[in-house]
């Protein structure tokens, strides 16, 4: 037995408007995760002055 689609996925216009929406919100969750990762720069004082002082730590090797 075959599912029914709403009446909504039936027109073309309705499924279009349901793809660009679910693209919409896939690109927003990957913007965010991409912004949010949980990688964050320390802010206390003694963090900021030495990334004033410098700016480009070498490289962990």
């Amino acid at each position: 037995m075959k599912p029914s689609l709403p009446d909504f996925l039936r027109d073309r216009l309705g499924r279009e408007i349901t793809i660009a929406l679910v693209i919409k919100l896939a690109v927003i969750a990957a913007l965010f995760y991409a912004f949010f990762d949980g990688q964050s720069v320390q802010t206390d004082p003694d963090a900021v002055a030495e990334r004033l002082i410098n700016p480009h730590p070498p490289a962990p090797q």
